[in-house]
């Protein structure tokens, strides 16, 4: 006869030795490890969704029941449905909850305990799924020694256990053995017990963290909202919202401090929504909280919520008469659309907002006109010289403060390095880069120091990596999630500039894996040109295939990115025809961004290239005229180089006797202002035109050089091409 028995932990307390004795075995059953439970959950719903199987092993917990159950809870949901004899997920599983088949049994296991212990569950179930013991003595009616006792009782029970790892911020803390344990815990409370704790909790924490909790003011507000959903209609509500509002308030401004942008633009934006369930006036009002929330999400690089949030506040005011300050708000919404690149709608909002506040200028009319200038700007407005400087003259009267003075100072930089000035342009960045130094901002700073690096990237790449580092630098610090996404791209910029490609690939893994900037499609499209400059032509249209928003963009910078990356991935694959056409579509923002732009620089040379191997001399010299018509100083040295060399293989084509010499002054000119990869191409064509003229010598050493750079950058086209070029091929030709 084989018996088995199923306990819980307790039976060894109430019968010691059960287990023990000859011919009896006891096992402890641990939770199943996750690739068990995967397997479990995909036996039941094969197919499942790794977002979706995750979510209900995560649930379970390791307990096979408890994955069971809520399949079982899915399935009466109609959210799991029988098909062709398997069960199939058909919709989203949202926020899974406990299924009510577990509710009862979990619940008559909290009914199974001591009442002063039952109690320290309640409490324990509001505080969360981890606390301190300090925690659970502070807000329980119970003494110290009753408190401890019912934790070790709760731990023999496995009701608790303790976090033992040594790295976690939360060794020594309890928790909860499930998750379901202490939400049906926290169920069974009564709204007005619900109430209560939270309260006491929220007291207990002011009390306990230094500066009236503000270290854990987030926390603090949750406690206060979950008191006001447990009983929303009772005389004291005014007064916890209130309070909730107060913390909320303080909770989004150490995280702005503390860069932590997306969370303090949430926890204004809750402050927000409830500022204007308040009948009384709040002191920030909702209108001014939306606009924090506004402001917060921009540098969080959020722009749906952050012109939602804008949207808000200019509701707000309109409703409350405040036309100027809606106005102000509708401005925001510019901004937001214009980060997002929906110019023509920003355009439209920052026009429609300026008719109110430019009659009667203040510091809100030069905030409007910095962001009208941006647009302007960035897209080759014949206005963007009067504007900036309409803008900049007006602050300077007003006196604005020393934070909208640099932003006016940068974009007026920018501007002129987009006309070419490049000179002025980075005086403007540096005395801007000045006022930010003086003021210890370094957010501005990071701002103007990613911009002054675009701007030097033209002349000197070697200064611009060392600035658009110490802009990483500053905006990692601060948490500015957009100007660190462009920084970094500035960065990447300028090491593919330089020939550093490996680092260029460490920049951009750290941003994704460390800054968490995965998401970011214009970092994206970097990683695909640097998979499509390194011969990885499937994995760059893999990177490319995901650019939806790029793709619907307005941004004439991003447009020619775009264009160039698919460009270089087309020419790894072999199709010179296709990376001629995308080449000349990047060339079609050339009057947006000037043939200085970063992408001008690589997309010129990318076509001249393509046409070399289409054979095409008509085209070549077309694209010649074009850039040689481009006026002095709005042609970077790396583009008159790459024209040079150009021109070399047109002479050698047709056997001109001095395009060998034109070849040479042209890659002397290539090794001083442009990139290793467009030497290396450099020395390559120059090695083709030495075997031609029977002198393999020379063309060897060309080769041997070309390679070694292809080493370095570990680009294989390059590499391939130099082998077809080797010694032993040319040798075998002669």
């Amino acid at each position: 006869m084989f018996v088995l028995v199923f306990a819980r932990p307790e039976l060894i307390q109430a019968r010691p030795g059960f287990g023990a004795g000859r011919s009896r075995t006891m096992l402890t059953l641990d939770p199943l490890d996750p690739a068990s439970m995967d397997a479990l959950v995909d036996a039941l719903v094969p197919g499942m969704a790794t977002a979706a199987r995750a979510a209900v092993t995560s649930h379970a917990q390791g307990l096979p029941l408890f994955a069971v159950e809520t399949i079982r809870a899915l399935i009466d949901r109609d959210i799991v449905q029988p098909s062709e004899g398997v069960y199939r997920l058909v919709g989203d599983i949202g926020q899974l909850q406990v299924p009510g088949s577990l509710r009862a049994l979990l619940a008559a296991r909290l009914d199974a305990l001591d009442p002063q212990v039952r109690q320290l569950v309640a409490d324990a179930a509001v505080l969360g799924t981890t606390f301190p013991a300090e925690a659970l003595i502070g807000v329980s009616v119970l003494d110290e020694p009753t408190v401890r006792a019912g934790l070790a009782e709760l731990l023999r029970r496995e009701v608790l256990a303790v976090s033992a790892d040594p790295l976690s911020p939360e060794r020594g803390s309890y928790r909860f053995t499930q998750d379901m344990l202490q939400q049906v815990a926290y169920d069974i409370l009564s709204r007005r017990d619900r109430k209560a704790r939270h309260l006491a909790v929220a007291d207990h924490l002011r009390s306990a963290f230094p500066e009236d909790g503000e270290e854990v003011a987030d926390v603090i507000a949750r406690h206060y909202l979950d008191a006001l959903e447990a009983v929303p209609d009772d005389p004291d509500t005014g007064q916890i919202r209130g309070q909730a509002i107060a913390t909320l308030i303080k909770a989004a401004e150490r995280a702005d401090r503390t860069g932590a942008a997306t969370r303090a633009g949430s926890a204004y934006a809750a402050a927000a929504r409830h500022s204007e369930q308040e009948a009384t006036v709040q002191e920030p009002d909702a209108g001014e909280l939306w606009e924090l929330a506004a402001r917060a999400d921009i540098r969080a690089a959020n722009y749906d919520a952050s012109a939602g949030h804008a949207g808000h506040a200019h509701s707000f005011y309109l409703r409350h008469g405040r036309a100027r300050d809606a106005a102000r708000a509708q401005s925001r919404i510019g901004n937001a659309l214009q980060a997002q690149g929906r110019h023509t709608e920003a355009r439209e909002q920052i026009v429609a907002a300026l008719e109110i506040l430019q009659p009667e200028p203040d510091t809100d009319t030069v905030r409007a006109l910095l962001w009208l200038a941006d647009l302007e700007v960035f897209q080759d407005s014949p206005e963007a010289d009067r504007i900036t400087t309409e803008a900049l003259v007006l602050g300077q009267g007003l006196g604005v403060d020393a934070n909208l003075l640099l932003d006016l100072l940068t974009i007026r930089g920018i501007y002129l390095g987009a006309v070419g000035r490049r000179t002025e342009s980075a005086a403007y960045l540096r005395e801007a880069a000045l006022l930010a130094e003086q003021r210890g901002d370094n957010m501005a700073l990071g701002g103007v120091l990613l911009n002054l690096a675009d701007n030097l990237s033209v002349s000197d790449p070697a200064a611009s990596a060392e600035i658009a580092q110490a802009a990483v630098e500053h905006l990692r610090r601060t948490g500015h999630r957009e100007g660190l996404i462009f920084a970094t791209a500035n960065l990447i910029a300028a090491l593919l500039l330089l020939g550093h490609w490996d680092a260029a690939d460490g920049v951009l893994t750290k941003a994704v894996d460390y800054d968490g900037l995965g998401d970011s499609e214009f970092l994206a499209c970097y990683r695909a040109w640097l998979d499509a400059l390194s011969g990885e032509a499937d994995a760059a249209q893999a990177a490319l295939a995901g650019l939806e928003e790029m793709r619907a963009n307005e941004n004439a910078q991003e447009k020619a990115e775009l264009a160039v990356v698919e460009g270089l991935a087309a020419a790894a694959q072999g199709q010179p025809g296709n990376a001629l056409t995308h080449a000349r579509r990047a060339l079609n923002y050339a009057d947006v961004l000037g043939m200085n732009a970063e992408t001008m620089r690589w997309a010129w040379p990318l076509a001249i290239r393509a046409i070399k191997d289409l054979g095409d001399t008509a085209t070549a010299e077309e694209l010649i005229a074009e850039l040689s018509a481009v006026p002095p100083g709005h042609v970077a040295p790396m583009l008159r180089a790459e024209r040079d060399l150009a021109r070399a293989r047109l002479a050698d084509r047709a056997d001109d006797p001095a395009a060998g010499a034109a070849l040479l002054a042209a890659i002397a000119s290539l090794r001083e202002h442009s990139t290793p990869y467009h030497v290396a191409h450099g020395l390559l064509d120059h090695a083709e035109h030495l075997e031609r003229h029977g002198d393999s010598t020379a063309a060897a050493l060309a080769v041997g050089e070309a390679r070694d750079i292809a080493q370095k950058l570990r680009c294989q086209p390059l590499l391939d091409r130099a082998d077809a070029l080797s010694p032993a091929r040319t040798g075998a030709g002669t």
